[in-house]
């Protein structure tokens, strides 16, 4: 598939968008009346809204940036973009837009309505949300030394990843911020995560500290299971406090090594592949 040209939707421009301010009245009035106080916001590019359309309650859930994996089930066009619909159960519908073929993201709204079809009203939000983001998309303020429009696949450096996993990779976006780097072809572990978020950060006391050099400071947890070992290195860049949220809100970076344990692979081997990684992370970010 020829790649999509549309700036509106390139993944730098995507990153700042502010997916609760997209989900307002104004852009659902044909879809209906919003509950008040029902906008939640789940993650950066992640957002979901009760509406009350015609009497009966539609909850509609918002990812800008979705991992999408049905791109060879594309049935038209919705404002200029590929349209991919799973109505396999109306009442618990799909839709979405594709933003970009190479990094197989799009834009989906999930229009859940018990006992009724809610394939024609997430097209319908989906289809204003997409002309807004091409008209004034509403975006997040940045702080001096947000990463909210980092690419998290570009964090990482390539020598490092391969220090850690060899020198053959296969990277997979997950999402506009979230990077997997795998062994191989993209079916082998171990794998390395790169993952920038807004949440609390981790407490000292959850794990061991890690120097990153340069100021930063990160938190090891370790994972140790039957069939999972898992070594996850997370810092914060930026503090966010605010009147809902504890002084340890911020920016976060999370990498994390994930392997099997039947490969030979332990917690130590697991954390000494990931500290690297981290390492050249925190120094490609800096320390706000």
């Amino acid at each position: 598939m020829p790649e999509i040209a549309d700036p509106a939707v390139e993944a730098a421009a995507l990153r700042a968008v502010d997916a609760c301010a997209l989900l307002d009245a104004k852009n659902l009035t044909d879809v209906g009346t919003v509950v008040p106080d029902s906008v939640s916001e789940t993650g950066w590019g992640e957002c979901s809204v009760d509406v009350d359309a015609g009497g009966k309650t539609l909850e509609l859930v918002l990812t800008i940036g979705d991992q999408l994996i049905l791109l060879d089930d594309v049935s038209g066009e919705l404002e200029g973009l590929p349209l991919i619909v799973d109505d396999e159960d109306p009442a618990s519908c799909w839709i979405s837009v594709v933003t970009s073929y190479e990094l197989e993201l799009g834009i989906t709204v999930h229009a859940e309505l018990p006992g009724g079809d809610g394939c024609e009203l997430g097209r319908t939000a989906l289809g204003q949300l997409v002309r807004t983001l091409h008209a004034e998309p509403p975006q997040h303020e940045q702080l001096p030394g947000s990463v909210l429009t980092a690419d998290p696949c570009a964090l990482a450096a390539e020598d490092a990843v391969r220090g850690a996993l060899g020198d053959e990779i296969f990277v997979e976006v997950a999402s506009l911020h979230d990077c997997n780097f795998w062994t191989g072809d993209g079916t082998t572990y171990p794998l390395v995560s790169v993952r920038v978020y807004e949440a609390t950060q981790p407490d000292a006391s959850e794990g061991e500290p890690v120097d990153l050099g340069g100021g930063v400071t990160a938190i090891q947890l370790v994972t140790d299971e039957t069939s999972t070992v898992s070594c996850n290195v997370t810092w914060r860049v930026l503090a966010t406090p605010t009147d809902y949220e504890t002084d340890d809100h911020g920016e976060l970076i999370s990498v994390s090594l994930d392997g099997e344990p039947e490969d030979g692979l332990d917690v130590a081997t697991a954390c000494e592949k990931a500290v690297p990684v981290a390492k050249a992370v925190a120094a490609a970010v800096g320390k706000a």
